[in-house]
């Protein structure tokens, strides 16, 4: 009877409903707000304020444009630089202060203080440091998707239970092997989790140094059309920010919610 129960429990049949109900709220949510900004524009019956067709279609007409393209290819070239390096680098770091509880405490004070600061107000350091370019930009979308990412593994490897760890230096296990069959298996889900955080703020990082200082980028092309007041290239440029922006975050949250579910 229990064996059948958890068959059951585990069946296709029976997750699927649950799937289903967690991806029912945001896509009715979208469709909502497609909706409200359709009725506005009738509403308004403005040429200033595009419906949701309009965007579209200006988008399409800027994507074929090669500098358009190049502008897109530039923002994602640079932000999966930027992204890769904090995950590296943030992960890493965090790991290793995370399991010494000397350096946990002395560190996270300031970095949690550090983090409250709003990122932007120090991008003119960058900036005088690094120059105009793609330089200061991938180096500032970095900044601002790393301390996320550390504080997070901080935290998460500060809470590996410390008994497992007692028990390793016990069995005086190598400083490798530790991480390999103790801790990284304990972190698999906060890992997931901090890689989607710190990816919408990398990213937003980038977009405002574009805005900034670019010469090309979405962020420069995003600010060009404000300037000049063209709303359906705005808006069709901020529907190809968020559909960059929802892929890899709708992805890591998938397999943040499958890896939970399995722990």
């Amino acid at each position: 009877m229990t064996a059948i129960g958890k068959e059951s429990a585990t069946s296709p049949t029976a997750t699927a409903p649950r799937s289903t109900h967690r991806l029912l709220p945001p896509v009715v949510l979208l469709v909502l707000l497609v909706a409200a900004w359709w009725i506005a524009a009738i509403l308004l019956d403005s040429a200033v304020f595009p419906t949701p067709v309009e965007s579209v279609s200006t988008l399409g007409k800027e994507l074929a444009d090669s500098g358009f393209r190049e502008s897109v290819g530039s923002t994602v070239c640079n932000l999966a630089i930027a992204y890769a390096l904090v995950v590296a680098v943030g992960g890493v770091l965090g790991v290793l202060v995370g399991l010494s509880a000397f350096w946990s405490r002395t560190l996270s004070p300031l970095l949690f203080s550090l983090n409250s600061i709003p990122k932007i107000v120090l991008y003119p350091i960058f900036l005088l440091f690094l120059g105009l370019g793609a330089l200061s930009q991938v180096s500032f979308a970095f900044f601002q998707g790393l301390l996320p990412m550390f504080l997070i593994m901080l935290e998460g490897s500060a809470s590996v239970n410390r008994l497992h760890l007692k028990l390793a230096a016990s069995l005086q296990m190598s400083y490798p092997a530790l991480l390999r069959k103790i801790v990284l298996p304990q972190l698999v889900p906060t890992l997931l989790t901090s890689m989607r955080v710190s990816f919408g703020l990398t990213f937003v990082g980038l977009i405002l140094a574009e805005m900034f200082s670019g010469t090309t980028g979405l962020g420069f092309e995003l600010l060009r059309n404000v300037t000049q007041v063209r709303m359906a290239n705005i808006l069709g440029e901020v529907l190809l920010i968020t559909v960059i922006a929802l892929i890899p975050t709708i992805a890591l949250k998938y397999f943040e919610l499958r890896v939970k579910r399995a722990y």
